[in-house]
């Protein structure tokens, strides 16, 4: 028996006009690769940031991928090899009844927040497959589809259905579903959006750049601010939600949650971190390669400069809080995606043998912080483009100081030979990501990740969630 998936969301309006066009369907947040729209009659056209969207048309990433804004304030962001088809829209600016959101997933993986459509009445919104039927309740899922299905959410509630039985599932949690004809069943395995192509990203003029919801991000040097901001955040180190820095100095590793002085310029980039209480750690200068904020966490890499007044840096990377409000959240119990990260760096002996490209690397965290007072899990899975290959970690990590974590890897493979014959973390205690929540209701986290190839070559840099 043939079922079909479907999707059925909450979200905010966007106010568009009313009249059928592509306009009134949606646009291209970004692409990148070989992305194209195929119209109902077979012909192709590609796509760009800006392109429109219609009714009829499928989007196939290729080997590239790409995001989708539609006018009821929908994103769908498609990893590469997805083809991805917009049935039926109609958005008239409000749920008045007469709107709708039809699709069909065709192959490949999806993430989604969602929108207007389907708000008051969730059978105006349907994603199809041919393996089950999907109500989403809540305004945010991920989804992969080749000859199963695996579905997790990240907020609210997802019923899965098909012509064996049915499924709830909470936020965090899991379910594959086999074939059309077999139950879906929970998995502790979670939906793993493949990572974007290798290949270098285009460079962006000033304003390109965005979050995951649009939002442009400030970098370095580009901000409209030119104030600075020095705070000093509690005493002992790693109190939770603070700042942290990775260096590789000399080729050693060192760093973590660090509590002290932080200071950072006008366009939120760090400027200087005064460890009262370790001096050695104290970062007083350095040059400035890349950054970025956007007002709630900080992100940036340093190419040069000294470490403790005496000792020389090769690169560091670092993720720290910029708005100076530490966590709020009571518990942390939902999914976050990778929206911006610095680039990866290659180091052996120290010298730097490679750096990657800023915003490239992706990733995932799920989060069971059910208090803030330690003792919560998270899983989580990092791709890292660097050496002509990409980098996969998979693991979990540990609850700490309230909203610090602290990640073994479970695996870290490669698409090429980095890991022979193998790759481990090197974050103290044979870690391989560090990190912290911070915002109001834990809204970011950042984190940084270092590790080891087979060729004892060490990899890191730092990649911010929302």
């Amino acid at each position: 028996m043939k079922s079909t998936l479907h999707f059925l969301a909450l979200g905010c309006a966007l106010a568009v006009s009313a009249t059928a066009s592509l306009a009134n369907t949606g646009r291209v947040d970004f692409a990148i690769g070989d992305v194209k729209a195929v119209g109902a009659d077979g012909r192709s056209r590609p796509l760009a940031k800006g392109a429109e969207v219609a009714s009829g048309e499928t989007i196939d990433t290729g080997s590239g991928r790409a995001q989708l804004r539609f006018t009821d304030g929908a994103q769908v962001s498609l990893a590469p090899q997805t083809q991805f088809r917009i049935d039926d829209y109609k958005f008239a600016g409000q749920a008045d009844g007469s709107e709708k959101g039809f699709f069909s997933l065709l192959k490949g993986a999806l993430r989604t927040i969602t929108g207007a459509v389907g708000r008051s009445n969730r059978d105006n919104y349907r994603v199809s497959t041919a393996v089950a039927t999907i109500g989403i309740r809540g305004t945010e899922y991920s989804v992969a589809y080749g000859n199963s299905i695996s579905v997790t959410t990240g907020e609210g509630i997802i019923e899965v259905c098909n012509a064996a039985g049915c499924l709830i599932l909470n936020s965090g949690e899991t379910a594959r579903v086999p074939d059309g004809n077999t139950r879906p069943v929970m998995t502790d395995k979670k939906t793993e959006i493949p990572p974007p192509p290798a290949a270098p990203r285009p460079s962006f003029a000033m304003g390109d750049e965005t979050d995951g919801e649009g939002n442009p991000i400030a970098l370095a040097g580009l901000g409209s601010s030119s104030s600075s901001i020095s705070y000093t955040v509690p005493l002992p180190s790693g109190s939770g939600g603070l700042g942290q820095v990775h260096v590789t100095n000399s080729g050693t590793a060192a760093g973590g949650l660090l509590g002290g002085a932080v200071n950072f310029g006008g366009s939120g980039e760090l400027t200087s971190f005064i460890d009262g209480s370790t001096p050695a750690n104290n970062l007083t200068s350095g040059t400035l390669a890349e950054s970025g904020s956007d007002g709630i966490i900080g992100w940036g890499r340093w190419t040069s400069g000294m470490m403790g007044g005496s000792s020389p840096l090769i690169t560091m990377s670092y993720v720290a809080n910029v708005s100076a409000n530490n966590v709020t959240a009571t518990s942390i119990v939902r999914g976050y995606a990778s929206f911006a990260s610095t680039a990866p760096v290659v180091t052996s002996g120290g010298t730097v043998v490679a750096t990657g490209t800023p915003n490239s690397v992706t990733g995932t965290l799920n989060v069971n912080f059910t208090n803030m007072t330690g003792g919560g899990t998270l899983s989580y899975v990092l791709n890292i483009p660097v050496l002509s290959q990409i980098f996969t970690i998979n693991g979990s990590a540990d609850q700490y100081s309230g909203a610090g974590f602290l990640g073994t890897a479970s695996t870290i493979t490669s698409s090429g030979s980095g890991c022979s014959p193998s790759c481990t973390g090197i974050i103290p205690w044979a870690n391989a990501i560090q990190g912290f929540f911070t915002g109001s209701a834990a809204e970011r986290a950042g984190a940084n990740y270092m590790f080891q190839t087979g060729a004892a070559e060490k990899v890191s840099g730092a990649v911010v969630f929302k």
